[in-house]
């Protein structure tokens, strides 16, 4: 495959006014992508969700490089933002065998999936425990995103012809960058933001040295017995307050109290929930004897619901509709160009088949579906590798082109229902089968800036050039950086509560087991399925606030629902249009800045 072959009159290296893909710009974007990656994958472990900080890094490019770096260009700015957002992090396959060994004595997995059970009890990070699943995951993902690279290439132009596929967000960055150059800038407001972020949670955390936790308020021991109220005085999470919809916010405020102050006692005086003067450990107890059911149900089954909801009124409302290249998105016609440009495009083909030969190899030797036949743990790679891995990237990259966002429950049906039909149970080949098949995810971090070329300046090659930037580091970081806070500040905890973690537990085991019972309650299962698509469609109320209120600790309701008072009441006074212009600058640097504080002082107080 040949990289740069497209376009390649505008592939060379620009230098304008001191800008251009040049030394400095790689090193921002790897910086960036860096501090990126420890701020998601802080938040991807504790509450699964991931931000974007694309007009943060404009602005600091532009800042740095135009205002006092002496110029700068569309080339340049654009190469830092890819760059920056181009994190490959290992959190989620390390964080989640940890925690399941940690949490669940009679779990044993094989040697490529973790370490001994001896290194997780004793805190081990003794790199000779570690290196066979770490270089497992390195090399595995390091092959499905190019594998899902060379299905993006291939399938590019059909899906940038398309007039549907907008890619909303890319659209706002392209017009960010348009205007950085043309004049303008709000670096201020991110640096001045970022600078009383840092300054208040290190003065709060500052206390820890000396055994005084300023952090935090536990005001439990003063209420109703079982009742659980604590108040997390992390600014950062009140930043992701405003940032996400408000709608969110104030349905997780509002489910979160109704979980820990109406239902917890009443469990406890019940006798179901075990009450203790520890406010984490009657939090898991209740979590799992009740809070995880009907939260999963709203978030795993709501979502289906709601996504079959849509597509019977969509197909209900559809109107005909003629324009040129909308027809062009079918599966069918998307697989015909597949394989036509495959076939045609030598380099693409031999690529795509050392992966394909080294991925098979793996599954041959490790087996990661026994105790099937090796020949059936074939059969279920060549089938995710072909076909399922084709479906979920047209599904991701035509969900994130027309309404810029996407999901991956899809990969339920593609993947979990049919490896559970043939009759395995296991928790190695759900939990390793991603890292079997080309990555669906990889066609939108590339196509929208292709898409909107004539604002970005850069073409195929130097946009997978600073993919790469970003990649290398962040891949590496992300090793050191979960087993830091692993070793240092522990998963399920109040600083960690690793909700993400417990979520992926509970599913895992539920697949591996097959005993659905044994995992959930079905009723409340069922019954949060259903609320949380209603509520959804038919009522204000966030399907995605529901779930996180009752999977959430106590200590992190209010700061997210002050943040998303605050969002409302901003909306309101001054408009939409105070979020994406102001709002949205100051948020991200009070959260990048505070939760990167708050992580480090808490690993320099266990050191000293």
């Amino acid at each position: 495959m040949d990289l740069g072959r497209e376009n390649a009159e505008t592939g060379s290296v620009e230098i304008i006014n001191g800008g251009g893909i040049n030394r400095r710009a790689i090193l921002l974007g790897a910086a960036l992508a860096v501090l990126f990656s420890a701020i998601n994958g802080y938040l991807s472990i504790n509450i699964g969700w991931n931000f974007g900080y694309g007009a943060v890094a404009v602005i600091l490019a532009y800042s740095l490089f135009h205002k006092l770096g002496g110029g700068s260009c569309r080339k340049e700015l654009s190469f830092v933002l890819i760059s920056s957002a181009s994190t490959l992090g290992l959190y989620y396959g390390l964080a989640t065998v940890i925690y399941m060994l940690q949490t669940d004595s009679s779990l044993s997995f094989p040697h490529w999936m973790s370490p001994p059970r001896e290194a997780i009890v004793q805190g081990s990070l003794d790199m000779k425990y570690w290196i066979t699943p770490i270089a497992f995951l390195m090399l595995t993902t390091v092959l499905t995103l190019v594998a899902g690279l060379v299905f993006t290439y291939v399938l590019r132009r059909e899906f940038i012809r398309s007039e549907k596929m907008v890619w909303p967000q890319a659209a706002a960055n392209a017009s960010l960058v348009d205007a950085c150059i043309t004049g303008g800038g709000s670096a201020r407001l991110v640096g001045l933001a970022a600078l009383i972020g840092f300054a208040i949670t290190f003065l709060q955390n500052l206390p820890l040295f000396w055994g005084y936790d300023l952090t935090s308020l536990d005001l439990s021991p003063y209420l109703p017995r079982g009742v659980l109220f604590a108040i997390s005085l992390s600014l950062g999470f009140g930043a992701i307050g405003y940032m996400i919809s408000y709608k969110t916010s104030l349905s997780l405020m509002v489910t979160g109290f109704v979980t820990n102050l109406v239902i917890a006692p009443y469990l406890v005086s019940k006798g179901i929930v075990e009450y203790t003067p520890n406010i984490m450990q009657t939090y898991q107890d209740l979590l799992f004897k009740f809070s995880v059911s009907p939260a999963l149900g709203v978030l795993l089954l709501g979502g289906v619901l709601l996504s079959v909801f849509f597509l019977v009124k969509n197909s209900l409302s559809k109107t005909p509709n003629n324009r040129k290249g909308e027809a062009d998105l079918g599966y069918a016609h998307l697989y015909k160009v597949l394989f036509r440009g495959l076939l045609s495009d030598k380099r693409c083909f031999l690529i795509l088949a050392a992966i394909a030969a080294t991925m098979f190899s793996l599954v041959w030797v490790f087996n990661p579906f026994s105790p099937l036949p090796r020949a059936v743990s074939m059969l279920i790679t060549a089938y995710m590798f072909l076909l399922g891995s084709f479906i979920e990237l047209v599904l991701i990259t035509k969900m994130s082109g027309e309404i810029g966002m996407s999901m991956g429950i899809m990969s339920i049906f593609l993947y979990d229902v049919p490896i559970f039909s043939t009759g395995y149970r296991g928790y190695a080949g759900f939990w390793s089968y991603p890292y079997f098949r080309p990555s669906p995810w990889i066609s939108n971090g590339v196509l929208p800036y292709l898409k909107y070329r004539d604002k970005f300046d850069l073409s195929w090659r130097e946009i997978v050039k600073a993919k790469i930037v970003g990649w290398v580091p962040t891949i590496l970081f992300s090793v050191a950086f979960t087993l830091i806070l692993w070793r240092y500040i522990g998963f399920g905890t109040a600083m960690m509560p690793s909700v993400q973690l417990i979520q992926s537990k509970v599913y895992l085991t539920m697949l591996a087991t097959g005993d659905i019972s044994g995992t959930i309650n079905p009723l409340t299962f069922l019954a949060g399925g259903v609320m949380g698509a209603f509520l959804e469609v038919f009522t204000p109320v966030s399907m995605m606030g529901l779930g996180m209120g009752m999977l959430l600790p106590p200590h992190y309701i209010v700061p997210f629902g002050l943040g998303g008072i605050i969002r409302w009441y901003t909306d309101r006074r001054f408009g939409k249009e105070f979020y994406d212009e102001k709002g949205r600058l100051i948020v991200t640097g009070l959260m990048a800045s505070s939760l990167i504080v708050q992580v480090i002082m808490t690993i320099l107080t266990n050191f000293f």
